[in-house]
């Protein structure tokens, strides 16, 4: 379960203390053809797509969340349209050069839904299409656990404070995160908003095994936007490409 509803323009703020967007917008145009059309699930706030907009990239953004999908609409950006809903129920006829998903969205899915939602992930790439997903695998998890954390977040006069909590059930192998965010505006109003989050512990071997029942095949793998190495050390996600196996093979 998930519950994301805070203005959008907090969690930008937030984001950009978590994210390398030229480096995640630089990665993406390289696995889309140019002006290409693009999926995102898991929009959030539409940051990634409005980046790849500005490189002339059209393209449709999905997430869960009222207020986030209000941000990205008002936010604009040519040739974007966004639809509020969970990304495993979006359906369209429409099809794509490039479906990727960031960010942990993966993780944030009910465990039962990812084997159906890449199948129709498949299903909706055109012909040479690409997916990339990035997902917080066990190692990844592991490193990071903490009990509760403070993190605080500027952007001009606005100060958002993040206390969190992180719960296990180790025999669902789910991480439940509870966030009680106090947000101080520039004019002095303070603000709090109540957030939560489970996310499905995943392993590399399970996802890959995931998208081969789909009919995707991994042709590469990297530990971030960069193309770092894969980590060994477990700090750090899993970024995977893929293709559908039969273009993949050819």
């Amino acid at each position: 379960m998930n519950s994301f509803e805070f203005p959008g323009r907090y969690y930008e703020a937030m984001r950009g203390g978590f994210r390398d967007l030229a480096g995640e917008t630089e990665f993406l145009a390289a696995h889309a053809p140019a002006g290409g059309r693009v999926l995102d699930l898991g929009s959030g706030t539409g940051t990634n797509l409005r980046a790849l907009a500005a490189r002339g990239y059209r393209g449709v953004g999905v997430d869960q969340s009222a207020a986030f999908v209000e941000y990205a609409r008002q936010a604009g950006g040519a040739g974007l349209a966004y639809v509020h809903g969970r990304a495993e129920e979006f359906t369209t006829e429409d099809r794509f050069d490039l479906v990727y998903s960031l960010f942990m969205t993966l993780n944030y899915l009910p465990r039962a839904e990812l084997r159906p939602l890449l199948r129709t992930v498949r299903g909706l790439l055109r012909p040479g299409g690409k997916v990339v997903l990035e997902f917080g695998h066990l190692l990844n998890f592991v490193d990071a656990y903490q009990p509760y954390t403070i993190a605080h977040h500027r952007a001009g006069e606005l100060l958002i404070t993040r206390l969190v909590r992180q719960s296990i059930n180790a025999h669902a192998a789910n991480w439940r995160n509870e966030e009680t965010l106090l947000v101080r505006e520039a004019d002095g109003r303070v603000a709090m908003y109540d957030n939560f989050f489970d996310q499905a512990v995943l392993t590399g071997p399970e996802v890959r095994e995931l998208l081969a029942e789909a009919g995707l095949v991994v042709t590469a793998e990297y530990g971030g936007f960069r193309k770092e190495p894969a980590p060994f050390h477990g700090r750090g996600p899993l970024v995977l490409v893929a293709a559908a196996a039969e273009e993949a093979a050819a």
